[in-house]
């Protein structure tokens, strides 16, 4: 086993031929600075980071939701959370311009004893097909709020 780092995330990103940048994060004196991997598809912006001995996939859905909607989201999540392994799905209010909800999948992994590059494949790669699966739940549960297309160049 050898230490997970963004650094081993980035290589398997690369492999598959996703894109994605690494962005590091300022520190305290007495603090490591915190490097993220940050990678998205057009419905889901997606971050891996590592934090206290867990590699930590965390993303937000593209779509925007009315305030008025918390009971909907609020049913919606808990049966996605009820019937489905993972990710875990929340919700939160978020308060940039007028404020609405924003819809956000969590999945992590213990890694404080190392991952072998099967493990971390298997982690990242299962986490952005869990993402990407649950927010085309909730893009079924909120057809109104899709408010994008796909680009599909053949």
């Amino acid at each position: 086993m050898s230490p997970a780092t963004p650094q081993r995330v980035a290589e398997l990103l690369d492999a598959e031929g996703l894109q994605y940048r690494m962005e590091s994060a300022p520190a305290g004196p007495d603090e490591q600075s915190a490097t993220v991997v940050r990678t998205g598809f057009i419905n889901a912006a997606i971050a891996l980071s590592f934090d206290r001995g867990h590699l930590i996939c965390d993303s937000m859905w593209r779509g925007e939701v009315p305030k008025s909607e918390a009971p909907r989201v609020l049913g919606a999540v808990n049966e996605w959370n009820q019937t489905q392994y993972m990710p875990a799905l929340r919700f939160f209010e978020n308060s940039a311009g007028e404020g609405h909800l924003t819809i956000s999948a969590h999945r992590q992994l213990n890694v404080e004893h190392g991952l072998s590059r099967n493990q971390i494949g298997a982690f990242v790669m299962s986490s952005l097909d869990g993402v990407l699966r649950a927010y085309e739940w909730i893009e079924g549960q909120f057809p109104d709020l899709v408010t994008w297309e796909e680009n599909t160049h053949e």
